[in-house]
């Protein structure tokens, strides 16, 4: 407790806060997706693949700026005190407790508010999303030479915050549209479509004169995507292939028929919840697990989770919700007209509100975006919101277009995919997950008849438990190896059980294969 000179300052501050929360309640966490900034050209394939040259196109000087600026309004709006107003998101003492430290760093130590504890950054494995979240971490919290001491992270007084990545080959979480035979099946159909081949006569003349121009690249309508990047990357920062100098009228014309073709890559009636399902798994997960801690009392929870990732995992996260079909939202995002700009941010409140004749308070996501680094943040009205616009008291402190928590998640529920239902839906049987998935049910599979043999006579010696000792051996094995290992590790494990029980059932064994994912979810490796 407070005493002397001090006591009277921290009344006044608790009463402040009091008065705050009865008037506006508290950002209690903040679920963040953003895109990378400025990169080198990217030649993409026409089902949004890309080459196997580890790390892809690097993030340009000018895109590390952009991400950096993006994580500047980004700690404007929710951590800086003097601008963050009614978004301000609350650090944590080592013991729970509330602070208006805002620093990242140990937890526990003076200044410092925010800490692995409570703080948790994914990336794709690229260079430029990589990068870019580094950039964007940055602007969070920036460096502070005036601190660099024996004791500091770094002699330039940089704060340093962990992002963790796994390899591209088995991330179903960010970069899942490159992973999904469904989705590709369908994109392929699209191209034979008559919406597609309308497009292309429309088109005919403006890629007859850029390949008079550029006689030796593929100007189809499939492969535009890298014809404009590659005209954009060089007209833009001078870097790439030379390509000739069009005009604003034609750049413009190129870049538009761009943006129609990944846009409408991108349509939920396309996508449906095939590329953006695993996140929703993860986006309400994160937001119960905060939402439960935080009733409790205690700071001490992930209240700021961030994936650095693409304007596909974007588009894609937006199309499992059917945001391209809600007209409230396209009139305040213009996302399906234009891809999200470089370092695009899109985020996911929870608010605490104060409940009516009950402790503990009423719950509520609002999703807002920020069309680059320079731009003002947008609420977008997410279809949930109806229950929510109809409480003026919510009205007066969201505005309109957020969810109450139990209608958020009822609508995003049937939305949301585990990595073993992604792996089915999308009918993936490469990915790491995937294969373990497929290891898991053979083996319980394998069980299962064991067992039904065992109770006709003849019996087993681990019994029942046989399938239990599998899953032990699983969840055991996942966190200790990598996901390239996965496959590998479940083979063994897969082994060791089955020579635990081939003294009693060796005629009954069956060669079960590679598996997939059990109940895990994808591992993440610092960077």
């Amino acid at each position: 407790m407070a005493t002397g000179a001090g006591a009277p300052l921290l009344a006044a501050l608790l009463a402040i806060q009091t008065l705050l929360w009865v008037a506006q309640g508290e950002l209690v966490a903040v679920y963040s997706l953003q895109r990378h900034g400025a990169r080198n050209a990217l030649p993409k394939g026409i089902l949004l693949t890309e080459g196997d040259l580890i790390g892809g196109p690097t993030l340009l000087p000018r895109g590390q700026r952009m991400t950096y600026d993006a994580g500047v309004a980004f700690r404007q709006r929710y951590i800086n005190s003097s601008t963050c107003g009614s978004t301000c998101l609350v650090g944590s003492t080592a013991t729970g407790d509330a602070t208006s430290a805002v620093q990242y760093g140990v937890i526990g130590q003076a200044g410092v508010g925010f800490g692995n504890f409570d703080v948790y950054v994914r990336s794709s494995a690229l260079d430029r999303s990589i990068m870019s979240g580094l950039c964007f971490l940055n602007g969070i919290w920036p460096a502070d030479p005036s601190v660099a001491t024996p004791q500091s992270y770094l002699p330039t007084g940089a704060t340093v915050v962990p992002v963790y990545t796994q390899a591209d080959s088995d991330d179903i979480l960010i970069r899942a549209y490159t992973k999904c035979p469904a989705y590709q099946s369908a994109l392929e159909a699209w191209f034979r479509s008559d919406e597609f081949r309308a497009k292309e006569n429309e088109t005919q003349p403006l890629r007859d004169s850029v390949k008079a121009a550029m006689p030796y690249t593929g100007t189809n309508l499939t492969n535009w995507w890298n014809v404009y990047d590659s005209i954009n990357v060089y007209r833009t920062y001078g870097v790439g292939q030379p390509t000739p100098n069009f005009t604003d009228v034609q750049f413009n014309n190129i870049q538009a028929v761009a943006f129609w073709l990944e846009t409408r890559k991108m349509d939920s009636a396309l996508t449906s919840n095939l590329l953006g399902g695993t996140i929703l798994a993860d986006l309400i997960s994160s937001l119960q697990q905060a939402a439960t801690t935080f009733t409790t009392g205690s700071k001490l929870y992930y209240k700021l989770l961030s994936l650095s990732g693409h304007y596909n995992t974007q588009l894609g996260l937006l199309s499992a919700l059917a945001i391209d079909k809600l007209p409230g939202a396209m009139a305040v995002l213009p996302w399906y007209r234009a891809i999200p700009r470089l370092a695009a941010v899109l985020a996911f409140e929870l608010h605490a509100l104060p409940a009516a004749g009950s402790e503990t308070p009423a719950f509520y996501v609002r999703l807002v975006a920020q069309d680059g680094p320079d731009r003002n943040y947008t609420t977008v009205p997410l279809p949930c919101a109806a229950g929510a616009d109809a409480n003026g008291a919510v009205v007066g402190v969201l505005g309109t277009g957020a969810c109450a928590m139990q209608d958020f998640v009822d609508f995003v529920q049937p939305r949301a995919l585990t990595a073993g239902q992604w792996c089915a839906a999308c009918g993936n049987r490469a990915v790491a997950a995937c294969r373990l998935q497929e290891l898991t049910t053979a083996a319980a599979a394998q069980q299962n008849a064991s067992g039904n043999s065992s109770s006709s006579g003849g019996g087993s010696s681990s019994g029942s438990g046989g399938c239990e000792d599998w899953q032990i051996a699983v969840a055991v094995v996942v966190p200790l190896v990598g996901t390239a290992l996965l496959a590998a590790a479940g083979w063994a494990v897969w082994r060791w059980w089955q020579g635990r029980r081939s003294g009693a059932s060796k005629s009954q064994a069956v060669d079960a294969g590679y598996g997939g994912m059990g109940p895990v979810g994808p591992q993440f490796t610092s960077i």
